[in-house]
């Protein structure tokens, strides 16, 4: 059961294209929210353009408590569905942990690469940089370097190299 006054991270799926959209409306009633966007080259027919694309397409991420997101739908009719818990029984709630480490990795223009499931191994923490006290599963490791998995249960996981 859900506390009515606990503010919690909430994620939810969007139509396509509409997380700028999203965004202004959430920003507009003051909805505290977080939809990374990064920079990305594609090529056109006669040139290369420079477009700035979300992290993770068609998710948003919302805080609040439980009746205020839900109001979101009803009494503001923004369209988004939430996601729902891997069990199924309630609404998907990121743990403000790895929402902390998504939103670092996110606004450092840290390198990552988004992947849809992560490969099995050790619980990591960094121990040393800017990305201090982010935690992991550790998929690889070199002589020069490591690949650190961070996940998002349910919805995406970012792989970080990390130099030794």
């Amino acid at each position: 059961m859900l506390h009515s006054n606990t503010k919690l991270w909430f994620a939810a799926r969007t139509k396509r294209n509409q997380e700028r959209s999203i965004k202004a409306k959430l920003e507009q009633i003051g909805v505290e929210h977080f939809i990374p966007f990064r920079k990305e080259l594609r090529n056109r027919k006669d040139r290369k353009v420079e477009l700035l694309v979300p992290v993770i397409p068609n998710v948003v991420f919302i805080r609040g408590d439980y009746q205020a997101c839900l109001s979101l739908v009803n009494e503001y009719g923004i369209k988004i569905s939430y996601m729902r818990s891997i069990d199924g029984r309630g609404p998907l709630i990121v743990p403000e942990k790895q929402m902390d480490d998504f939103k670092l990795i996110c606004e450092n223009g840290i390198d990552y690469i988004v992947t849809e499931n992560f490969a099995k191994g050790d619980l990591v923490t960094v121990t040393d940089g800017c990305l201090i006290g982010i935690e992991g599963v550790l998929a690889e490791i070199n002589k020069c370097n490591a690949r650190v998995i961070i996940t998002m249960d349910g919805i995406a996981s970012l792989e970080l190299r990390i130099s030794e």
